[in-house]
């Protein structure tokens, strides 16, 4: 919950909803009043607003993350999609994120290595009978 803070010269305040805050007090508001009051609360700078999550404007109207959306909220979309957000992350960094999330880098391809077979050297031996004259050659036997 966002709390305002009066910071200002004077012992009270009157605020634009018609309530009054004295000086050093804190009080808890909701996001709505703020963001009801914020043309209010951005022109007096007596008024201190702490927790304030701004307002997400979706500047396409898609329903993607842009540049006018809160952290809060793409860390939000970021967790809904799988993606996991760990540590310190700037807004940026987070919009680099949501850019990952809906552009996946293609997979490399796999590349097998082609091994050539080994050459098969075949040999064939020929038996070769050699006749002679005192051969018969229809069996190869002597006569």
């Amino acid at each position: 919950m966002p709390k305002i803070t009066y910071k200002g010269p004077s012992y009270r305040r009157r605020l634009p909803d018609n309530t009054e805050i004295y000086r050093g007090d804190t009080r808890e508001v909701d996001q709505a009043w703020v963001n009801k009051h914020r043309h209010y609360l951005s022109k007096c700078n007596k008024i201190l607003v702490e927790g304030d999550e701004g307002v997400t404007v979706d500047e396409g109207n898609d329903g993607l993350p842009d540049s006018g959306w809160t952290k809060k909220d793409i860390s939000t979309w970021l967790k809904e999609k799988g993606t996991t957000v760990t540590g310190y992350a700037t807004k940026a960094k987070l919009l680099d994120k949501v850019k990952a999330t809906l552009n996946p880098s293609a997979p490399k391809p796999v590349v097998e290595e082609v091994v050539p077979e080994p050459k098969v050297v075949e040999k064939v031996v020929v038996e070769e009978t050699i006749y002679d004259d005192r051969m018969d050659k229809t069996t190869g036997d002597e006569e």
